[in-house]
């Protein structure tokens, strides 16, 4: 039997694929993630292409290489799996028609043959249910055939559904696959403020006897912090405020999650680029709840030179204290950074460390909480 206390939500983007893949390995261990997949690139050939037939052409990505990806990166580890809704994330493979995994057609049988196509993944994934109530039988015989190769099944809804609603789609889904087996992952998306009053009596009724989780899922990390400061800013981190009141209102059987502090949607930069900008977490030191984002950005546009300044003020700054239960790949990599060394020349790879560090400090708050694990 696993156990888990963390479900963070992960995209299969750079960035968020190396920021789990260099968690300790007994981190990993006991978070499951929420893998939300993005389409799969394709590629135009170029003008010059000995091949005269082929200049110019697109060539669709294959979405059945994500299977690989996502097994490269998970090892022999148990995922949820989802497909973004982020529509700027939406590449080959995902579309509603066609051969797109979300096409409805026949119970969503694109779904259902991923799914299924290797032994290995099929072993590991928790599918979760593409929901649209205008193929409502469609979604119905995709449930049923879930039910028949899976053990668990999840379902992401918006947190602007009514409870009401939400509960009518557990007993919808419950009423085929049975109790205690569906995980709900509740979606707040980007929160910028809390109210724990309003959040307590919106969750009140849903009903959790009958499933095995309820996750909610948010991000405080903004779009963009160009606005906040030129030079230094902090932001408040509201997702443990969050799954905190929403497991005081309704039990034992809601677990945290979150966007892995990235914006749940894609920022698109503006025509001038991206300011080199390096981010850390700073923790309450007696609960180690993660409390605030950190960040120092540069005054040059487009440029890698700074980086080496930006990381040696992270290291000098008061409310920056390394994670001291272990070794940690993002404290490292910010020692590195401000040593001089030729690594980190691209926001990617902050953004890495940043989620890097969020991870594991989330780990190490949320395993000291009573009732921590949830087991499978």
């Amino acid at each position: 039997m696993s156990k888990y206390c963390y479900f963070p939500i992960l995209k299969t983007r750079p960035s968020e694929v190396n920021a789990y893949d260099s968690l300790a390995d007994n981190i990993k261990e006991e978070v499951l993630p929420i893998i939300e997949m993005t389409g799969e690139l394709g590629y135009t050939y170029s003008k010059n292409c000995k091949d005269e037939n082929c200049r110019g052409v697109r060539r669709p990505g294959d979405i059945n290489k994500k299977i690989t990806k996502i097994l490269d990166f998970m090892g022999n580890k148990r995922f949820v799996l989802d497909i973004t809704d982020d529509s700027s994330l939406k590449y080959d493979g995902l579309s509603a028609t066609g051969s797109g995994l979300l096409n409805p057609n026949n119970g969503y049988r694109n779904w259902l043959d991923f799914l299924q196509r290797n032994d290995t993944f099929k072993r590991l994934v928790i599918p979760t249910i593409q929901f649209d109530t205008t193929y409502r039988q469609d979604v119905q015989m995709q449930i049923e055939e879930l039910k028949n190769h899976f053990d668990y099944m999840a379902i992401k809804l918006p947190s602007t559904t009514d409870a009401k609603i939400i509960n009518q789609v557990i007993d919808f889904v419950t009423n085929i696959i049975g109790v205690n087996k569906l995980f709900v992952i509740l979606d707040f998306d980007f929160i910028k403020s809390f109210t724990q009053k309003e959040t307590s009596e919106y969750v009140k009724p849903i009903d959790v006897s009958k499933i095995k989780a309820l996750i909610p899922v948010s991000s405080s990390f903004p779009a963009s912090v160009i606005h906040i400061d030129k030079i230094c800013g902090s932001i408040d981190i509201l997702e443990n405020q969050l799954s905190d009141c929403i497991r005081q209102t309704l039990g034992n059987k809601v677990f945290h999650g979150d966007f892995s502090s990235i914006h749940p949607t894609r920022y698109e930069m503006g025509g001038g680029g991206w300011y080199p900008r390096i981010d850390y977490i700073e923790r309450d030191l007696r609960t180690k709840k993660p409390i605030k984002y950190h960040f120092f950005r540069g005054t040059g546009r487009n440029t890698s030179s700074e980086y080496v300044e930006l990381a040696k003020r992270v290291t000098e700054a008061k409310n920056y204290v390394p994670i001291s239960e272990f070794n940690v790949a993002g404290d490292l990599q910010i020692k590195k950074k401000a040593k001089g060394e030729m690594e980190g020349k691209a926001p990617s790879y902050w953004i890495a460390v940043r989620s890097n560090l969020y991870l594991t400090m989330q780990y190490l708050y949320l395993r000291r909480q009573p009732d921590a694990f949830l087991y499978l």
